[in-house]
């Protein structure tokens, strides 16, 4: 709950006075999703280029 707030706090300070609710519900489902990726990040969960490469070549090429 208390991410919640942080994150209604943080569009909140955004607000204009054209804003829209659907304009809140719009940053604040963006805001939840980083978050979601953000917990889903595991040691080692990211790849760079070459370890991507590699896996592909190497999935691609079973015989």
């Amino acid at each position: 709950m208390e991410i919640l707030k942080d994150h209604l706090n943080t569009i909140t300070d955004q607000l204009n006075p054209k804003s829209t609710l659907e304009d809140v519900y719009k940053q604040l489902a963006m805001l939840s999703d980083i978050e979601k990726s953000e917990q889903n990040e595991k040691p080692n969960g990211v790849y760079s280029s070459y370890e991507v490469k590699d896996r592909l070549n190497q999935w691609v090429n079973l015989d």
